[in-house]
């Protein structure tokens, strides 16, 4: 299995790793600083170099059964190299800002309105969050994004702990999505933004919420009963 160094540090930009599978797609390594696309957020970009001075694109990372696969734009790497890992930073941070603006968001709605959060899709370009409003109310969304910008405002910082899984699992308030709780795990990663929201989350954030930028609501629309997708931007 990859062991997952995003998990421990999100801010790690080169890695050293070792080839432990090849497959017609890409590679899995013994170690990586590529978050693999899940939970509605894409997986990393950037690139591994061979000893030998090559340097292969990675052009998407996936999680497998088992472990991480770093899709190459070429074959040529060998079971058992050695290659340096280097992450397509800027790509990767802009991800980190909105994933904890999704966490800033889904708690406000959550704590004020109690809306749940249904689905979620993070790019490097917009947000877009899916909210079980049993009656939709434009005016609670808006101020749900003042209030988000306000806590930004407060620049928080933001904590990663590791907690047996048995114990996360009887503490509901950790999962904010309506759906079931999938991995499967003997611990669980938590994700505490200090004094506001805890949530259960294997992804990558930033350190403190002045990170993040601004909050601002694009559109919103209607999914069907009890789901209104809501579309953001961040600016700095």
């Amino acid at each position: 299995m990859t062991e997952r160094l995003y998990q421990h540090d999100a801010y790690l930009k080169e890695f050293n790793a070792q080839v432990i599978e090849t497959t017609s797609d890409g590679v899995m390594l013994d170690c990586t600083a590529f978050f693999p696309s899940g939970g509605g957020v894409q997986g990393d970009e950037g690139t591994l170099t061979s000893q030998s001075g090559e340097t292969y694109r990675v052009m998407e990372t996936l999680d497998g059964e088992q472990g991480i696969l770093h899709r190459l734009d070429h074959q040529g790497l060998r079971q058992g190299d050695a290659i340096k890992g280097a992450l397509d930073w800027q790509r990767r941070f802009t991800l980190m800002r909105y994933h904890t603006a999704t966490h800033v968001l889904t708690g406000i709605m959550f704590k004020d309105y109690g809306v749940r959060v249904t689905g979620n899709q993070l790019t490097p370009e917009k947000g877009r969050v899916d909210f079980a409003f049993e009656t939709f109310d434009r005016e609670a969304l808006e101020e749900g994004f003042r209030r988000s910008n306000a806590l930004v405002a407060q620049d928080l910082p933001v904590e990663i702990s590791f907690v047996p899984a048995e114990e996360a699992k009887a503490r509901p308030e950790l999962f904010k999505l309506e759906t079931a709780f999938h991995h499967d795990y003997s611990e669980l990663r938590l994700v505490d933004i200090v004094n506001f929201d805890v949530q259960a989350d294997g992804g990558c954030h930033v350190a403190k919420l002045s990170e993040i930028g601004k909050l601002v609501l694009t559109k919103s629309e209607n999914k069907g009963k009890a789901n209104r997708r809501v579309y953001f931007v961040l600016e700095q």
